[in-house]
């Protein structure tokens, strides 16, 4: 029956690049290197005002569906309405796809993080999805929240790249760099260099996340290998894993409300 429900929405079946990295979205560092959720933070808690469109109540996002040749194309047709209200230029999002999700959009972290721009569950709620967690995996919806959680990065970091790429991946109220974000930022500018963007600023250092050897990136493409949902190179969505995956995501989030939680 989910299945179902995601086929009807999901546009196309794509066969997917492999990530470069496993990041996590929306969610606060400590200094043990530990995450809690920014819906939890009393920054991030409550939606950010610089995008004056507001996300509707509702999972539908677009009555004029976008058709493009390819998955590739379509995503960037994607980004590019997204961002038309914002000053989230569409080449930092599409780089920040890639990095998350390695442009797939079946991709479930290993924290739950959702889709091409790797959500988590909370932080859709946060910004006002209150569709299912399996439509969330839908290109056409998770791009539109994740270009809204990013644009309201961007516009708190006052257009610094790395700084808006770090509360993306660590949450709005996080200030610090972990090695995790540094890295992440990395990754993007290379993807943007590539493109001939004009990348500015520097790379900051890290303060703290810092894993024996150096091997934190390494660690987490390794984890993403065993725990993130793929294609098998088949080019088509396995929606019984999907489906499944995300039942589990729906448990873990319900039994985090519950009292005493």
């Amino acid at each position: 029956m989910l299945a179902a429900g995601l086929l009807s929405v999901l546009a196309v079946s794509v066969r997917a690049e492999p990530a470069s990295s496993k990041v996590r979205v929306a969610s606060v560092e400590t200094e043990a290197g530990q995450k809690q959720s920014d819906a939890a933070g009393s920054e991030a808690a409550q939606p950010s005002a610089e995008r004056a469109d507001a996300p509707p109540a509702s999972p539908m996002v677009s009555s004029t569906p976008i058709r493009a040749a390819n998955p590739r194309a379509l995503y960037r047709a994607l980004i590019e309405r997204e961002v038309r209200n914002t000053s989230l230029p569409a080449d930092v999002a599409e780089a920040v796809m890639g990095v998350e999700s390695g442009y797939d959009p079946t991709r479930i972290g290993a924290d739950g993080e959702i889709g091409l721009m790797q959500v988590m569950p909370p932080t859709a709620r946060m910004l006002g999805y209150t569709g299912s967690m399996t439509d969330f995996a839908a290109p056409e919806i998770n791009i539109k929240y994740g270009v809204i959680y990013l644009a309201q990065a961007w516009a708190k970091a006052g257009g610094d790249l790395c700084t808006a790429l770090m509360k993306y991946r660590a949450g709005h109220g996080e200030t610090r760099f972990s090695q995790l974000s540094v890295d992440y930022c990395t990754k993007a500018r290379a993807r943007l260099v590539a493109k001939g963007y004009p990348v500015t600023g520097s790379v900051p250092v890290a303060t703290f996340g810092f894993r024996p050897g150096g091997g934190g990136s390494a660690l987490a493409m390794a984890t993403c290998r065993k725990r993130c949902l793929t294609l098998g190179g088949s080019g088509r969505v396995d929606f019984a894993a999907l489906n499944n995956r995300l039942a589990q995501v729906a448990i873990q989030v319900n039994t985090s409300r519950m009292p005493g939680k």
